[in-house]
């Protein structure tokens, strides 16, 4: 993947930009596979490349089929989680609050330090979204 996908797919917090996301790479997808069907379906008299040149072009466009369908699987792993961290905090939600207090205590008191720091810092992560 390249590293301006990267930063972009992480700066995407929210369900509709990474739904966006997805249907851009689907759109760019679509039009490079008609790019190819062209050329396969021209001939040098119709205008179409030929040889070295016609094989190069369509090496490069498969090239970029292949980390299209790379960068589009981890904008679906995301949006997966994203979905997941919603169900959890739905879940949560619907619990008694002296539930989650008392849970809270016990994992204060059960866990290492580090560990508990590591768990509020999702916790905090997940209410941002």
């Amino acid at each position: 993947m390249n590293q301006s996908f990267t930063e972009k797919l992480a700066s995407t917090r929210d369900k509709e930009s990474l739904i966006q996301l997805m249907n851009d790479l689907d759109e760019e997808k679509r039009r490079i596979k008609a790019v190819m069907s062209k050329f396969s379906n021209e001939d040098a008299e119709n205008g179409g490349l030929t040889g070295k040149e016609r094989q190069t072009k369509l090496r490069k466009m498969k090239t970029r089929l292949s980390f299209l369908i790379e960068e589009r699987e981890a904008a679906r792993q995301k949006l997966g989680k994203l979905n997941g961290d919603k169900k959890a905090l739905n879940k949560a939600m619907n619990r008694k609050v002296e539930f989650c207090h008392a849970f809270l205590a016990v994992a204060d008191r059960e866990m290492s330090e580090e560990r508990f720091i590591d768990l509020e810092m999702k916790a905090m992560e997940l209410l941002a979204v």
